[in-house]
């Protein structure tokens, strides 16, 4: 079942602002009963059994872990030129982004990495994919495990798709995964929108990009205040880049359409620090997806990304322009900037057209990328995420007290009369635990005698909701992510959090597990079920701020945890990377994750 969209991603490697209801075309719903998937006739089915209306928290398909998808990555350190000007990378199986990993709904993935750097460990993370009692698989240095030591050492990871749709890896190592690890992962299931198969388009990942490694400009991140000028953005790793007036090197990342087809397109923000607008010229979105979860479509011309989020949407081939742009607009106010004069585009080119660039528009034509209402860093609106599996929420409390009210700030420490030290911090702690002693160990070792820093929240009780608000205090908006679980959004605004007014949604509230927290002293109210032992990451998927320190830890279900891990491998690992640490005179310089 999965060729085709394979197919269709080689196809594709050659805001809130106002949504419309879904046109009919959108609305088909087929009877699963007994049928299969078709991703035009029944796209809400899937394999007889099992569709859009499975509760996947609970149940789904289980295909055979002896038949399991097999990936086998290498990190390497290469020079390439994905913008056209060389620098040093680091590469999985010698390109960026890495290999899509492939499933179906159910299956069980093995991804094998060998580590072949020679100067750093490394560790892989599985975006979005919750783990679900599979904890020692979540890929997080300093959380779940040592690091992988370099010179050729690996690991194995193993997990199952027990959701579907759209996601990306990537290293949990420092800042590693921003020069080049990361790459995209696509799981087969049932859709809410009709779509054509053959042009299932793939993944198309957006990321920002330095001329200079992130690792080196992490320190210039941490005293100038958290943020540096990047010099360009990149397209499932390509764009192009001006060097002079009249001098452009590098190439356009390009898809194909066709005429009157309904293309799937998967967008993965990858980025350290931007937060993107997402416009085609000529052409509108019907989005599907966000994050993991299928919702009921809505269109919209522009669409807000912010950093790890993923959006699957449909585009019909108007064909009313053989040739024309896709554009990703970073938002002025969220972060990082590129370079004045330089852009982030691709062209859309429909079989048959003629080489060449697309005709540019007036600017009357397109929108006005420097109004305020197109630059805020704000999420699409709550309204247009209605996730298809409705799923209600009891018993929460009509006058809304969280158990865990989390301001989120940064703190200055002066360094000279010119600049100062950056932390980021939760509730006034700024995050660390060591690459050398991961939780899961001190737990394996029944030491409960946590650092403050490490910033443990422990949650016991079995089938418990944990209530979560995150506010900021100042004004840096910040995109939070929750490992190991879907969070459901209870609320989420630009303004105050006031107590006494507000209004939790409870009936079928949006789920994902990236969403923004508005710096302009704006806040989110969020849910999860402790249904998931393990040691699960709340963190801003800034990656300065991550380095910084802007993260917590749930421990969830502790007394559970020793059984899902296997205490050998793990022990074994973090004796290799001491030695292999203490070998090449590595030491730990952020956070820990």
């Amino acid at each position: 079942m999965i060729l085709s969209s394979i197919a269709g991603a080689f196809a594709l490697l050659s805001t809130g602002v106002a949504a419309a209801p879904s046109s009919s075309q959108f609305e088909k719903r087929a009877d699963c009963s007994g049928k299969k998937f078709h991703s035009f006739d029944a796209p809400n089915c899937w394999d007889g059994v099992y569709d859009l209306s499975t509760n996947y928290y609970t149940q789904g398909p289980k295909n055979d872990p002896k038949t399991p998808r097999v990936y086998n990555f290498e990190l390497t350190n290469i020079t390439i030129a994905p913008d056209g000007v060389p620098r040093s990378v680091l590469a999985i199986n010698g390109q960026i982004p890495g290999p899509t990993i492939f499933a179906d709904w159910g299956d069980t993935v093995v991804v094998n990495v060998k580590n072949s750097l020679d100067y750093a460990g490394t560790a892989i993370h599985f975006h979005g994919i919750r783990q679900n009692h599979t904890i020692g698989q979540d890929g997080v240095a300093s959380i779940t495990q040592c690091p992988i030591p370099g010179e050729g050492q690996t690991q194995t990871y193993t997990w199952v798709a027990t959701q579907y749709g759209t996601s990306w890896y990537h290293s949990h190592y420092a800042v590693q995964a921003w020069d080049g690890v990361f790459g995209a992962i696509v799981i087969r299931g049932p859709a809410s929108a009709q779509y054509h198969e053959e042009n299932d388009l793939g993944a198309l990942m957006l990321g920002d990009w330095t001329h200079q490694t992130a690792d080196s400009l992490l320190e210039t991140a941490n005293v100038s205040g958290g943020s540096v000028t990047l010099q360009n953005g990149l397209i499932n790793g390509t764009n192009t880049y001006k060097t002079g007036e009249n001098t452009t090197v590098g190439k356009r990342f390009e898809m194909t359409f066709e005429k009157d087809k309904l293309h799937r397109i998967r967008f993965i923000n990858t980025a350290i620090d931007t937060m993107y607008n997402l416009y085609f010229d000529d052409h509108e979105m019907q989005v599907m997806s966000a994050d993991f979860v299928a919702i009921e479509p809505f269109t919209t011309k522009n669409l807000s990304i912010a950093i790890g989020q993923r959006y699957d949407v449909i585009v019909k081939g108007s064909g009313s322009a053989l040739k024309s742009w896709f554009r990703a607009v970073p938002k002025q106010y969220c972060g990082g900037q590129l370079e004045p004069g330089q852009d982030v585009r691709g062209i859309v080119r429909y079989k048959g057209a003629e080489p060449g660039k697309p005709a540019e528009k007036d600017p009357s034509e397109l929108p006005n990328w420097d109004d305020p209402d197109y630059n805020r860093c704000r999420d699409v609106l709550m309204t247009n995420l209605k996730p298809s599996l409705q799923i209600n929420l009891k018993d929460v409390p009509a006058k809304f007290q969280p158990e865990h009210d989390l301001t989120w700030k940064d703190q200055y420490t002066p360094l000279n009369d010119t600049h100062s030290i950056i932390d980021w911090r939760i509730n006034e702690v700024p995050y660390f635990t060591a690459w050398e002693y991961p939780v899961i160990q001190q737990i394996l070792d029944g030491n409960n005698t946590f650092d403050p820093r490490q910033h443990i929240i422990k949650v016991d009780s079995a089938r418990k909701w944990v209530y979560a608000l995150i506010r900021v205090s100042q004004g840096t908006s910040h995109p939070i992510h929750l490992h190991g679980h879907d969070f459901y959004i209870l609320g989420q605004s630009s303004e105050e959090f006031n107590p006494d007014t507000f209004v939790p949604q409870t009936v079928n509230p949006p789920r994902r597990d990236v969403a923004m927290v508005d710096g302009s002293g704006g806040y989110i109210a969020i849910a999860f079920e402790t249904d998931n032992p393990g040691a699960w990451l709340l963190h801003c998927h800034i990656g300065w701020h991550t380095s910084e320190g802007m993260a917590l830890t749930f421990l969830e279900h502790e007394e559970q945890i020793k059984g899902l891990v296997d205490a050998g491998k793990l022990t074994d690992q973090c004796g290799k990377w001491k030695t292999f640490a203490a070998a090449k005179g590595i030491k730990q310089h952020d956070s820990g994750v």
